[in-house]
């Protein structure tokens, strides 16, 4: 969970510092920010059908803890579950 959490945010400051550069800022910003992040959160969570051409793609997050251990959470991530809840925190803390 803490690792899904950690992803998150960062997926968030990273797309919203880029969309900031672009120039877009405030109320947008936050919007924009949550609907990329959102997006691609949950096609790596397989929430969102990924097929090209009649094949499927299914994403299987799993994270790197030390130099041997994988970490995975049993099943698909939900870090698109996360996405509104670490942007709101992230954007009060800014404003």
């Amino acid at each position: 969970m803490e690792q899904q959490e950690i992803f998150t945010g960062e997926m968030i400051a990273r797309v919203a510092d880029h969309l900031e550069e672009a120039g877009i800022a405030g109320e947008a910003l936050k919007e924009l920010t949550g609907k990329i992040v959102y997006e691609v959160a949950s096609m790596i969570d397989g929430v969102s059908e990924i097929s090209f051409e009649g094949s499927e793609a299914h994403p299987y997050l799993t994270f790197q803890k030390g130099e041997d251990e994988i970490v995975h959470l049993g099943g698909n991530s939900y870090m698109h579950e996360l996405v509104f809840g670490i942007l709101n925190a992230m954007f009060n803390e800014n404003t």
